[in-house]
């Protein structure tokens, strides 16, 4: 079997370029080209390029992520407004590509990164109605993966020891709210429509979208992760705040709107 094909990104340029930095302006205000990596270990800049290359990523899939959303809510007959957010966050998501790629390339590059983005779009399940999957890809996207990225951002940025940095993770932070505030918004308006039964397997949905997400507080930090912590900072403290968002930022408010975690199993995450 051959390998997946290395990740990699284009630009276009020209009027493309024009028309998404009128929509999401200030991206070249950033300290660009400021980046003294001199002093720092070498192991810690190819730490900070790891992480790096893996938020491009990230936020590559998060675009995908909302706009099989988007699709569903259109699907779905989701009030006009409600799908336009949606739309408009994968915008957001692709500026982020835009801004953790130009810092990635002012560490030194990407690291190899291999994915078939035939995959990169989440599945529903099988079959399931429009509203359905509308609701399972809002739990999975912004009720557990957006919400566990604003603690983790934002100890980065308390960890940011360089001006660029702190910039580019500032314009990161400053988007996440409402992109996981939308997952809550789409639950509100299914309310009644979703079943009980919908709702189980929605639980269901959340828990395996948190399992993914486990490694982040589970794992042990590596040895060249304490020195990267000003370029792409996550220690001790990140862990417990994702530990604390998934009880009371998570778990909570999905059980507000009927939908309940078991707690052992959420437990044995924790």
């Amino acid at each position: 079997m051959s390998a997946a094909p290395l990740f990699e990104l284009s630009w276009r340029g020209g009027a493309t370029e024009a028309r998404l930095h009128r929509r999401r302006p200030g991206g070249d205000a950033l300290p660009w080209g400021t980046l003294d990596l001199a002093g720092v270990a070498p192991a810690a800049v190819d730490e900070a390029r790891r992480t790096w290359t893996n938020g491009v990523f990230t936020e590559y899939a998060s675009a995908a992520a909302f706009a099989a959303l988007s699709t569903a809510l259109l699907e779905c007959g989701a009030p006009v407004d409600l799908t336009a957010a949606a739309a408009d966050i994968v915008v957001d998501e692709l500026f982020h590509v835009e801004l953790s790629a130009r810092l990635t390339t002012e560490l030194g590059g990407a690291v190899p990164l291999r994915f078939d983005l035939e995959k990169v779009s989440p599945l529903a399940t099988p079959g399931a109605r429009a509203l359905m999957r509308a609701a399972e890809l809002a739990v999975a996207t912004c009720c557990v993966g957006e919400a566990l990225s604003i603690p983790a951002l934002a100890r980065s940025r308390a960890l940011a020891s360089h001006p660029l940095v702190a910039a580019v993770l500032d314009r990161l932070l400053a988007d996440e709210g409402p992109h996981a505030r939308l997952g809550v918004w789409v639950l509100d308006w299914a309310g009644d429509r979703l079943t009980d039964a919908e709702r189980v397997r929605l639980a269901e949905r959340a828990l395996g979208a948190i399992a993914v997400y486990a490694p982040l507080w589970k794992d042990d930090a590596c040895d060249a992760c304490a020195d990267a912590a000003g370029l792409a900072g996550f220690d001790a403290h990140g862990r417990a705040a994702l530990r604390d968002t998934v009880s009371t930022r998570i778990a909570g408010p999905l059980a507000e709107r009927g939908i309940v975690l078991e707690g052992e199993r959420l437990a044995a995450l924790l």
